[in-house]
């Protein structure tokens, strides 16, 4: 797996690690469990939508509103009752969701939210945590 070089992250304004890997199809993600504390990993698959329509698109975990093209599908393998399947998330297809809520990153969101920074992070914890949870990785 390769790894960002860890020395150049900020980590004080990071609720995960995420990247891409440099092939562009698979994310990979590290988190604190809410639950005990350990790290825990996740890799993905990312699909990269290709409309050619102008929109506009909606990340699922913070919320930011992109132009088109600005949002990924990422699945995570899970299995249940012996069966594999996939669940899928709509998400700023870079990871940099942290950033994006604490507008460290541009452009800036298409829907200005009036909601307090803290609100938005918890709310984007919640989001990633339960989606953690429903693949059975936290």
């Amino acid at each position: 797996m390769p790894l960002p070089d860890l020395g150049t992250i900020d980590w004080d304004v990071l609720d995960y690690l995420g990247w891409i890997h440099p092939d562009g199809h698979i994310g990979y993600l590290v988190v604190i469990s809410p639950t005990d504390g350990s790290v825990k990993g996740v890799s993905m698959r990312r699909s990269r939508f290709t409309s050619g329509k102008r929109g506009f698109e909606m990340c699922s975990l913070c919320h930011h509103v992109h132009s088109a093209n600005g949002t990924a599908m990422f699945t995570i393998a899970a299995r249940k009752n012996g069966h594999r399947h996939y669940i899928g998330n709509v998400v700023c297809k870079d990871l940099d969701c942290s950033l994006r809520l604490r507008n460290l990153v541009n452009p800036p969101s298409y829907l200005n939210e009036t909601l307090y920074p803290e609100a938005k992070i918890w709310r984007m914890q919640l989001a990633l945590h339960k989606w953690l949870r429903s693949a059975d990785r936290l």
